[in-house]
């Protein structure tokens, strides 16, 4: 599969689709096969593995939330090459294979977490979305192991209804992920280029609020689509409204649906999709 997408270069449109319809015909049934297997070793990881196929959880298609789903029913970037949406299906169906590689070591981990296997255990009757959007806050996972515990952390928080303290830990992590972004485009090499999200004055990264106006200050400059960048900078501001002078310095969140309301695992997704292929 991935040497159609990679390396079977076609000299004409008739051979172009003869060779995606040989892709789609083996994906469908390498997904169909593997997503049980994925499920049921590998749970804390099935929700990524599905989401690279197909995902709801999504304002627009760009390159960062574009899924096989999308190529599998013909969805390509306009003004771009088909090799070009070929290359992002291709990165998707890698990561998908990497996922699946750690499965064999898994089987022989006695450390396995066996609650959640037997949770999705189809003799119970049960799936993976059975471990529900109750318990479960955020499915990314990050490169960083220190972001995955802040993660663990938010879906503790989330599963036992403290909802401002998801949102307040939710948005330490969306302002440490918005460093990690400016930091890759503008490197720390001089005063200047750190001072864009560090305040020297204070002795302290910059607030939220300060690198949304980086951000919006330098968009042209940070190699992102431009409309996955006004996308994300539209969710921001929608997260991190400004106060009235005689409101209480949190904000109030009292039920489940107010959280779900600010789509922060939405956005903690797109940024770190961001910050991986920016690193790549």
């Amino acid at each position: 599969m991935l040497e159609i997408l990679e390396y079977k270069i076609a000299t004409n449109n008739h051979e172009y689709q003869k060779n995606r319809n040989t892709f789609i015909a083996e994906y469908t049934k390498w997904y169909t096969r593997c997503l049980p297997i994925i499920r049921s070793i590998l749970p804390d990881k099935a929700p990524r593995y599905e989401s690279l196929y197909h995902t709801n959880k999504r304002s627009g298609t760009n390159e960062y939330t574009y899924t096989i789903q999308d190529y599998i029913q013909g969805v390509y970037f306009k003004d771009k090459p088909k090799s070009y949406t070929d290359n992002i299906t291709c990165k998707r169906l890698k990561e998908q294979r990497s996922i699946l590689k750690t499965a064999p070591p898994r089987i022989n981990d006695f450390s396995f977490e066996i609650e959640k296997f037997v949770k999705i255990n189809p003799i119970y009757g049960q799936t993976s979305s059975s471990i529900s959007k109750h318990e479960r806050f955020m499915d990314i996972r990050f490169s960083d192991d220190h972001y995955n515990s802040i993660k663990a952390e938010i879906n503790s928080c989330y599963k036992r209804g403290f909802f401002v303290a998801t949102f307040l830990l939710s948005k330490e992590l969306i302002r440490n992920l918005l460093i990690d972004i400016i930091k890759i485009n503008f490197h720390p090499i001089s005063d200047e280029q750190i001072s864009l999200y560090y305040d020297f004055q204070n002795n302290t990264h910059k607030e939220m609020w300060q690198l949304l106006g980086t951000l919006i200050e330098k968009k042209e400059e940070i190699d992102i689509n431009s409309e996955a960048i006004e996308n994300l900078i539209e969710m921001l501001e929608a997260m991190d409204q400004k106060m009235r002078p005689g409101s209480h310095s949190f904000k109030s969140i009292s039920t489940r649906e107010d959280i779900d309301n600010y789509r922060l695992d939405e956005l903690v997704e797109l940024l770190n999709d961001i910050v991986e292929f920016m690193s790549k």
